[in-house]
């Protein structure tokens, strides 16, 4: 009897942590700058040294005052020439720049700028 009581107990420990790591995966929010930096990794964006993937979040939020991702995408696809690339901060070489252009706007408004809706 006491080897199942011991049993039990320790099923009913393992459930309790599994649960409770379950509601914290599923209530906690994702890092704006983690989801950024893949996004715009994903679409081909590198930075030149000796610029970061930190700095260049951070410098991507002076893009959330233009008020749409639209409007930072256009503004971004002035940069993405690719005979710029090498004075670009962050370039995306041998990618298509309307597309990167495209997923930097979307990645930027909803990461950097708060709009995850």
């Amino acid at each position: 009897m006491h080897n199942r009581t011991i049993i039990i107990a320790a099923t009913a420990t393992a459930l309790a942590l599994a649960g409770a790591a379950a509601a914290y995966s599923w209530s906690t929010t994702p890092d704006p700058k983690t989801e950024w930096t893949s996004a715009v990794t994903q679409a081909g964006f590198v930075p030149n040294a000796p610029h970061t993937y930190d700095e260049m979040f951070e410098s991507s939020k002076a893009f959330c005052s233009t008020g749409s991702a639209l409007a930072i995408t256009g503004l971004a696809r002035t940069a993405l020439n690719p005979e710029q690339a090498d004075t670009t901060a962050m370039p995306a070489r041998g990618k298509d720049p309307d597309q990167a252009a495209t997923a930097y706007g979307d990645a930027t408004w909803k990461w950097a700028c708060g709009h995850q809706q």
